[in-house]
């Protein structure tokens, strides 16, 4: 692995967002286990996740609220309900009356057809959880909905010439502007992950105003070790090997690793065009168990980062 990825576990809000199934998550993990193993307090957040995962790589259930994890490491999970109650308690400042807002179904209906009213106020939380951390991560949804998630408050701020959306919308801009609030993509070197993700960088940058985007994350990359000489031995041999035998599955291992660092290749060179550095994260077997997978993620970027950590207590 090469490059340096201290722009996310030194942020003060990280946005993690990706084509489904690009690892996001356990990522998100992994900065939040640097982070905090640096001595950050950090919290990892889900976005209204019915099903959360974070539960899954740290054993314990996520709520409302922060749950420690471990030493400097939190998690939640941040649910629309209690998330418009908070917004409307910091607007009207009275319990009571919140209460009768939130019964209210004429206000109820407003908030369900104004456009983009629960991604602000999730965003809106994430911007008072920032306040009571050093670094707070958020697990975004996968990549075309992230996207209209972030341009939310740009679109309010369209919409709305005065009152509490617009004056949310104007601090959540204001946030992005903040050299400390990054957002970093999730890639795999699969042809239609990287198709994804050039798309979705293109989108964010034309519609999401402000957001620093310091470098893309190359999950699951297995760097070139095979030299042109023994690419053509491996076709030969592959040649010659009786199929179903011990020695052609011992081939095709090798041809599908081959066929991986391809793959690498092609992936790291189309992503150029973004102008980014390109930091590739190993290729991990997950048998042992989401945790482990964070660790050996958090570790590979300590080491790419020129960091000194102890991961022994939290594998």
């Amino acid at each position: 692995m090469a490059g340096d990825t201290s722009p996310l576990f030194r942020a003060r809000v990280l946005f993690v967002t990706g084509k489904g199934g690009v690892g996001k998550t356990s990522v998100a993990a992994a900065v939040g286990r640097l982070a905090a193993a640096q001595g950050r307090r950090t919290l990892v957040v889900e976005v209204d996740n019915q099903h959360p995962t974070l539960p899954v790589i740290f054993g314990k259930p996520t709520a409302y609220e922060p749950t420690e994890v471990e030493p400097n490491l939190s998690i939640c999970n941040i649910a629309w309900a209690p998330a418009l109650e908070d917004w409307v308690e910091s607007i009207v400042s009275m319990r009571r009356l919140v209460r009768l807002i939130m019964k209210n179904r004429v206000v109820s209906l407003f908030l369900q057809v104004t456009p983009g009213a629960r991604d602000l106020v999730m965003l809106w939380r994430t911007l008072q959880l920032a306040k009571r951390a050093d670094l707070v991560i958020v697990d975004l949804p996968a990549s075309g909905n992230a996207v209209a998630m972030l341009s939310v408050p740009l679109t309010a701020e369209r919409l709305f010439p005065a009152g509490p959306i617009r004056r949310c919308a104007d601090e959540l801009l204001e946030m992005y502007a903040r050299s400390d609030t990054r957002l970093v993509l999730v890639a795999l070197p699969e042809e239609m992950v990287v198709n994804e993700t050039l798309e979705t960088l293109h989108k964010l940058e034309r519609d999401v105003r402000g957001l620093t985007i310091p470098l893309i994350l190359l999950n699951r990359a297995s760097p070139p070790t095979f030299t042109e000489g023994e690419r053509s031995l491996l076709s030969a041999l592959e040649a010659e090997a009786p199929p179903g035998t011990a020695m052609a599955e011992v081939l095709g291992a090798g041809r599908w690793e081959e066929g991986l660092e391809a793959a690498t290749g092609d992936a790291l060179a189309r992503l150029e065009v973004t102008h980014r550095p390109v930091v590739s994260l190993p290729s991990l077997s997950r048998a042992d168990g989401a945790r482990k997978v964070t660790t050996q993620l958090a570790a590979a970027m300590a080491r790419a980062s020129g960091v000194r950590v102890d991961f022994r207590g939290g594998t």
